[in-house]
Order: structure tokens, then sequence, then C-alpha cells
């Protein structure tokens, strides 16, 4: 297992919006400095405004020693021009997805940007660059990248929902994975359907409060309401700005309970200025010094990170985030487990455990770019869900699978346990004997010693749910996940059976234990 923090720096040169008078420049060269200071290794991942500005390129000669140059992939006004395709931008930069992203622009436009964004950078720099990332690269892009320049890593940004007009819902939750040549956000399950260039999640989410952050406003539950943003991003001052809230999130993402990778990045575009950046950033890297001399972290590139994990894993392994302690008052604690198959996210509050979140993942379920472009200001990617505790609530429903007896859910005295079994790639999480639940490569076991004890599916009636049909040994279910065609797929039992009667949607054990199969 290896700890990994990635400093990365996303670069513009231009900054339209209204009231910000930013020295873009001057905001880089500041953060450069910064890693100076600290010694610390940095990748700086430039927009093609800005790949073209020779103060950017002095930048870049500058602190050569400690930076690894490499592109960052939103589509800007000269980009296009050179493309040979007609600017529909308000500005020359422009975020909305169906101008700003390379999903705004049909399959062989997309690889005419990319050409001319890797050109360019090997006229002006003497080489192509070996990283790429972007808030989301679809995966028509990844294998183009991938197969015709070799790039060694790429970087996305963490799940979302509907956060500036951009969703990635459902993925591998946190570290790195190789994606399926269908979906940019599914990892593959086979070498045959895999792009094999690893992409790590931006941002640093918050494990237990970001994935429904922006719930429990006034009147309840509500997705509509969207989310707030908890993360490692030092202007959130609730966040990446709180000098607390960073050494909470170092020390439980680090705490040697992961499988495989524990990951973090670090960073900030320089279009909020340093003035926004400044004091964030330099508490996160004091504190990042700390970790390091104490060998809880380990500072590397992107380029140097993909060539790990590359050199490592031939296929996406395992990786989990077992969080002890709540940042806040509550008490909560939370275990997010990914592999191939699937992710899941257990939550305990209140003296309960369930299963907040449960998503598939299908090298064969297709995102809706592959061959058309996106004529929206707003794109969403997503995989399978089974069972979404975001979506899935509304008013005083909290979405999620529970384990009940006689109608009620069940909660226990006593503090959780997480273990890891990285032999097996297994995670375990339980209420001392009388709750366990069990992930591992495809399938997660539940064990409870209560009497007439079963899982139940709550969800809001109103939720746009995929349940489609009950089989005792099967929940058949369907989801279309922007496209117009719903894609079907199942969730199967080894052992338990599936029932839907005037108590709901349930699942009851079979020797007290259920195994549900997400292979």
């Amino acid at each position: 297992m290896k700890n990994i923090v990635n400093i990365i720096h996303f670069v513009r040169a231009v900054e339209p919006r209204e009231g910000r008078e930013i020295d873009l420049p001057g905001t880089l060269r500041e953060e450069l400095e910064l890693g100076r200071k600290y010694g610390f290794p940095a990748t700086v991942l430039l927009q093609y405004d800005a790949l073209i500005l020779p103060e950017y390129i002095a930048l870049l000669e500058e602190y050569r020693d400690q930076i690894e140059a490499g592109l960052w992939l939103e589509v800007v006004q000269p980009m296009a021009e050179e493309a040979g395709i007609p600017w529909r931008g308000r500005w020359a930069w422009d975020w909305h997805t169906d101008v700003g992203f390379l999903v705004g622009y049909l399959p062989e436009e997309r690889k005419r940007l990319i050409d001319v964004a890797f050109q360019r950078f090997r006229e002006i720099l003497g080489y192509f660059p070996q990283v790429a990332g972007s808030w989301h690269i679809d995966a028509l892009s990844l294998a183009y990248m991938k197969e015709r320049y070799g790039i060694a890593a790429s970087c996305n940004c963490k799940d979302q929902y509907g956060t500036d007009g951009y969703t990635m819902w459902g993925g591998y939750y946190n570290g790195a994975y190789y994606p399926s040549r269908m979906n940019m956000l599914c990892p593959a399950q086979t070498r045959e359907n895999q792009i094999d260039v690893p992409v790590f999640r931006m941002l640093g989410a918050d494990p237990i409060h970001q994935y429904d952050l922006g719930l429990g406003e006034p009147g309840g539950y509500n997705p509509s309401n969207c989310q707030g943003v908890a993360s490692m991003e030092p202007v959130y001052a609730g966040s990446g700005g709180s000098k607390d809230w960073v050494r909470w999130y170092l020390d439980e993402n680090f705490n040697g309970k992961s499988l495989s990778l524990a990951y973090t990045q670090v960073g900030q575009e320089n279009s909020f200025g340093w003035q926004e950046i400044e004091k964030g950033l330099c508490m996160q890297y004091e504190l990042l010094k700390e970790y390091a001399a104490g060998g809880k972290i380990e500072l590397m590139t992107l380029g140097e990170s993909g060539r790990w994990f590359s050199g490592h894993y031939a296929q996406t392994p395992p990786a989990a985030m077992c969080i002890d302690r709540d940042h806040g008052a509550a008490g909560n604690k939370t275990v997010w487990y990914n592999d191939r198959f699937y992710r899941l996210n257990l939550l305990y509050q209140d003296g309960m455990l369930w299963v907040r979140d449960l998503y598939l993942f299908d090298e064969h379920f297709a995102e809706k770019y592959l061959d058309q472009r996106e004529p929206k200001n707003q794109c969403a990617f997503y995989n399978l869900p089974v069972m979404d505790g975001f979506r899935f609530s509304l008013g005083s429903i909290r979405a999620g699978l529970y384990p009940c007896q006689n109608g009620q859910k069940l909660a226990f005295s006593g503090e959780p346990y997480w273990s890891r079994a990285e032999g097996n790639d297994t995670v375990c999480a339980g209420l001392g004997e009388r709750l366990c639940y069990c992930a591992q490569p495809g399938q997660v076991g539940i064990r409870c010693t209560e009497q007439d004890w079963y899982l139940a599916f709550a969800f809001a009636e109103t939720a746009q749910t995929p349940y489609r049909e009950v089989l005792p040994k099967e929940l058949r279910l369907s989801f279309a996940g922007g496209t117009e065609n719903p894609y079907a797929y199942s969730l199967r039992l080894k052992k338990g059976r599936f029932v839907r009667d005037g108590q709901g949607l349930r699942c009851l054990p079979e020797d007290g234990e259920i195994i549900l199969l997400a292979r």
C-alpha cells in the first residue's frame, strides 16, 4: 500500500468573469515559489491559452527542477480555431460544457483538438506531455491520448452532482482506476475493454459529508438542492482552508487502513487568484511537510504516480477509505470500498450502520459521449445504481439499505469497528458480534445475529429508482444515465432471497447471512 499526495496546479490564461481582476501568471509564480520553499514536486497542467504565452513557458523553465508539465484539457478559443473549429463560446474561455470541454465536440473534432494541444506542446517544450487532466475527459479522448501519445496518467474531478454543471456520479470514489473504453467513469472489468492509463480522482472530498451535503436542508432531504462543497480545495474556509479540517482529513485518509493506495490531490486553479489561495495553501504545505517528514505520505508528480500504479497493477485494484472519526460533532464514521466491479459506502450514525451507496461497474455501460457531442451547458457521467443515498432521498426519507427487524431500523450500542485483510482485499465493518459487513472483490456479505432481521431498501417513492423486477435470487434493474436507451443489469444473491410485499422491497437472509454478488 502507498500513501500518495499529488500537488497539481491547473493553469488558465483567461479569466473573463466580471469582478475578477486576477494576476494569473503571478498566481502561478506564487504557487511555484511556495513549492520551491518546501522542496515539493508539483504537476503544472497548462490550458492551451497559457501554453502559447511566453510568460508561462518562462515560469516552467525557471522552476523546471521541481515540476512536471502537462495539459489541462479545457477547450479555449485559440485551440479551437487552430483545429479549424468555429468558436461558440461567450468569451475566449467558457466553462460551459458544450464549448469548454471535449464532450462539446464531435469525436473527430476532439481528436483534432487533442492533436493541436499535444503538437503545440511538443513544438514549444520539445516533448509530448506525459500527463493530461480536466474536470472530465470522455473515454474516446482518453483512449486516443493513450494510444497516440502514450500518456502515463490522467486526472478528473471527484464525484459531484451538478456542481458547475458537471455531474460525475457513481464512480471509483478515491485513488486511481483504469477506465472502460465505453465509459470514462467506469473501471473496466477486463484487460480487453480497458484503457491502460490510470485516472486519479482530484480534490480530496470529505468522505463523510460531501456525498449528501445539501441534503437535510429545511423541508427535509431533497437532491434538487444540489451539493455543497467540502474538499481539500484551499479556497473553502470550512474544509480545505481550515487547518483543523485538513489535519483531520490527512489523519483519516492516511490512517493505514486503505487497500492498495491512499491518495489525495492538493492545489487550485490559478483563476481563483493568489489572494484567495494563499492562506489555505500555505497552511496545507506546512502540514504536508509534517506528514512527509513523518513518513505518513509521499509527494509525487501525477506522472510518477501513474507509472507507479501501472507498474504495480495490471487492472484496477481494490481500495478503501476507513474513516474512524468525524470532523464535526455528530460522531459519524464511514467506509468507502471500491474494486473494478462495484463501489460501496457504509455510514455509521446514531447507533445504526447501513449501506448509504452501492453502485455497480459494468464496462459495457456506455457514456453518452462516445459518438455524439453534448449540446447543452451541462454534462453527466454515471455508473449503475443499486442504492443512492443522495438521489433516492426526499423529504423525511433518507435512502439506504438498512438492517431491520419488525419494520424498525436496527440500532446497536457500542462503537463500530473497521478491519482490513490486505492479503485477500477484504474490508469488514461491524457493531460488535451483532452486525457485520464484509466487502471483497465482486461481493458484499452481511451478517446479523438478530432474529428475523432483513435488509430493507429505503427510498422515496417519487425518486427515479432503477428497480424493475424482483426474483428470489435476482433484482433486475434498468438505468439510462442521461442516455436515450435504458440499460438493463442485475444484482444477484449468493445467499438470501429478494421479496417485494407490503413491507416494501427487502432482502431476507439465509442462515443469518446475505451475500450480494456485484459481478
